[in-house]
């Protein structure tokens, strides 16, 4: 295949340097809208884009949920799961699953290869009660925070409003916190902590199962534990019950470093972790293993790590927080300054968020030109479109802990996978990060042009968490945009676990798993238990997709 034409964006750069040099917000209002422009007449734009960015926006976003049938069940009493659910048990032939945010890959919710599949949205089955001051029984279908793509969803009704609103917390929370309760508690999500985790948090589970029988799964039996990552092959959840924390505010920083500076505890003159295990590492600079391990001595009880590998980029952002109280000492309210994941352009993200969307798609052109000059201006937009770096943010909980809560799923929609490792020591860490800075030095189409995240979370109690059993680890997380004109993002996956071949991971459950990946009393200690348990709860298979018939090894009901 030939190469693309190398299009002419000498003015790019220099319109990057006029919006680094503006001095309000109207003034940058004025380049953005110059670039957008100019982007746009770009023949190789045109070609990969379109002339009418809402339009693509608008395009983008049908496909992205073209792939999920309609949905015609939104009940709003447990009495109504329950007839879809015992209906579909007598008929015997009947899929049904349940449809949350759309937060995970659509092959983790939906058959495809099933005829006949019932979808069901709990969307009209939210609410929150509080049965004591620190104890609330939570609908499976309520949002943690607003869901943008939800009608239905506000702040008033989503679930970290109203109880912060009491001054009550959860311990921890995901970078993405449209999910709803049961959706978040299903997959095994997590944040980015290894001191706390919103799991500990959950004191029982109510579930209709595939006999359309409600059970109450409560700590500390085996059911419960089986049942809290359990990817809806159990049942349907209806209620979660959750013991709370006090509210808080976390307070923290946000810094970007270039990796090839060396070591220094100061980020303006080398990185401040020890990533790969230097053989010349100062004393008060950590080992990676040391900063997850160990988070709170360097201020970072919540943490995560983005890696821009890509030739003339190669920076790490590192952004960690801490907890503090939400009153100061005379009894007022902390002022609050939230984390910009990009700058805010009147007052709004969304702007920049934009042009980050078509330096994406003109990234993903320019790597496909094998040339020194088309690498060098790749690597000036992705610079400097990787949101903001240097910053200090203090904000309650709930906003502050999902940074990436105000980015756009329309706008920039993305898909990930990732990786869960196990790390005993700063040996275990070097060798995974090693083995990535390898993969990353091999060119382009191994880097793309987005981040790839890092970062930690707790042990889990529930069996088939992918922390289950692990003291501590290490997540690898990489970043698909799925505006790319130009490759599929099930390729690039599937590359990116083939470099990590002969180590022992886990997967999320709610991303990119690759095909060769299987489920074994290797990777889970509690698997054969959890499947057993599994086979009570619905011994028709009615929650039993094709997907998940394949990674978790489930065979087909004998007759």
């Amino acid at each position: 295949m030939s190469n693309p034409k190398v299009p002419d964006i000498q003015w790019f750069e220099d319109s990057l340097k006029e919006l680094v040099k503006a001095k309000d917000d109207k003034e940058k209002t004025s380049i953005i809208d110059k670039l957008r422009t100019e982007l746009f007449n770009l023949e190789s734009t045109k070609k990969f884009l379109g002339e009418n960015a809402a339009k693509y926006f608008e395009e983008l976003s049908k496909k992205r949920n073209e792939k999920l049938p309609a949905i015609t069940n939104y009940p709003e009493t447990e009495e109504e799961i329950q007839k879809i659910v015992e209906e579909a048990y007598k008929d015997g032939n009947t899929i049904v699953r349940v449809v949350g945010s759309g937060h995970s890959i659509s092959d983790a919710i939906i058959d495809k290869e099933n005829k006949k599949i019932v979808l069901i949205s709990l969307k009209k089955f939210n609410g929150v009660e509080f049965i004591s001051d620190d104890t609330v029984k939570v609908k499976a279908g309520t949002h943690l925070n607003q869901d943008p793509q939800d009608d239905t969803s506000n702040l008033s009704n989503s679930l970290n409003y109203i109880i912060n609103e009491r001054g009550y917390a959860f311990p921890d929370l995901g970078g993405i916190a449209h999910q709803t309760v049961g959706g978040f508690l299903s997959t095994g999500s997590s944040g980015g902590s290894s001191k706390y985790s919103l799991e500990e948090s959950v004191i029982s589970i109510n579930i209709i199962n595939g006999k359309g029988e409600l059970k109450e799964l409560t700590r500390p039996n085996d059911d419960f534990f089986a049942a809290g990552v359990s990817m809806g092959l159990f049942g349907i959840i209806t209620y979660v019950t959750f013991k709370l924390n006090p509210n808080y505010y976390i307070y923290g920083s946000q810094v970007s470093t270039f990796v090839d500076e060396g070591l220094n505890s100061d980020y303006q003159k080398g990185c401040p972790i020890d990533l790969f295990g230097s053989t010349n590492k100062p004393q008060d600079v950590p080992s990676l293993y040391d900063f997850f391990a160990n988070g709170s001595n360097y201020d970072a009880e919540y943490s995560r790590l983005l890696w821009w590998p890509q030739t003339d980029v190669n920076r790490f952002t590192i952004w960690k927080a801490k907890r503090t109280e939400v009153l100061d000492l005379k009894g007022f309210t902390k002022p609050t300054a939230p984390y910009l994941e990009f700058n805010e352009i009147l007052g709004s993200q969304i702007p920049e968020q934009i042009i980050a969307h078509i330096a994406y798609v003109a990234l993903n052109i320019l790597y496909l030109i094998d040339d020194d000059t088309t690498r060098k201006i790749a690597a000036l937009i992705l610079s400097f479109f990787s949101g903001v770096v240097q910053q200090a943010f203090q904000d309650i909980w709930y906003n502050g802990l999902p940074m990436d809560d105000k980015v756009s799923d329309t706008i920039l929609p993305t898909t990930f996978t990732e990786l869960w490792f196990q790390i005993r020591n700063a040996d275990d860490t070097n060798k995974i990060m090693n083995k990535l800075k390898d993969y990353f030095a091999s060119g382009d189409s191994a880097t793309g042009n987005n981040a790839t995240e890092i970062y930690t979370t707790k042990k889990s109690e529930f069996w088939l968490s992918p922390s289950y059993d692990y003291e501590n680890v290490i997540r690898i997380d990489f970043f698909y945009f799925l505006g790319n004109k130009v490759g599929d993002p099930n390729e690039f996956f599937e590359k990116c676990c083939k470099v990590f071949d002969g180590f022992e991971y886990r997967c999320h459950w709610g991303k990119y798993i690759p095909d060769n990946y299987k489920v074994d009393v290797n990777k889970y200690s509690k698997y054969n238990q959890w499947m057993a348990i599994r086979e009570q709860m619905d011994p028709n298979q009615i929650f039993v997709t094709q997907y998940w018939r394949k990674v978790l090894n489930i065979e087909p009901q004998k007759k």
